[in-house]
């Protein structure tokens, strides 16, 4: 006989840098859909630029490596508010999505104790809508119920 679970709220999370979808299914299957844009700057050309390192004085500073932390800094904070909308009693976490925000956003899980006992998959996926991202949940949850009754 197959033990139930006690936290049964199951989490799919598409992530890329301009947008998040997180869909959890709850214990009597209620599914909710939750979409974030993110304040993420992508790289602003301007006209004539020519170089990459501006002068103070006698400093120089690099432009690209300025740009590079602003942009760590943004991913970091758009994380902070993925995990926020996530609740630390959930069963099951999946991370999918196109670009490496996903290794962030898992990276960003693994530092935090509330989450140390929560089993996290991370899949690589095209760009895909809530429903894709619905119809991927289900089947794992499928596959894991099909592993969980015949042990």
């Amino acid at each position: 006989m197959a033990k139930k679970l006690v936290n049964t709220i199951h989490y799919a999370i598409w992530v890329d840098h301009k947008k998040a979808i997180i869909i959890h299914i709850d214990s009597k299957g209620v599914m909710k859909e939750e979409d974030l844009i993110s304040a993420f700057d992508s790289h602003q050309r301007f006209r004539g630029e020519t170089t990459n390192k501006t002068g103070i004085l006698t400093a120089s500073l690099n432009v690209k490596e300025k740009e590079q932390n602003r942009q760590h800094a943004q991913m970091h904070q758009f994380c902070k508010n993925i995990i926020a909308r996530v609740s630390p009693t959930a069963a099951f976490l999946l991370l999918a999505g196109p670009a490496e925000a996903k290794y962030d956003l898992h990276r960003e899980f693994s530092r935090k104790r509330s989450f140390a006992q929560v089993p996290i998959e991370v899949k690589t996926t095209g760009k895909m809508k809530a429903e894709g991202l619905a119809v991927l949940l289900k089947a794992r949850l499928a596959e894991k119920a099909r592993i969980h009754f015949t042990e």
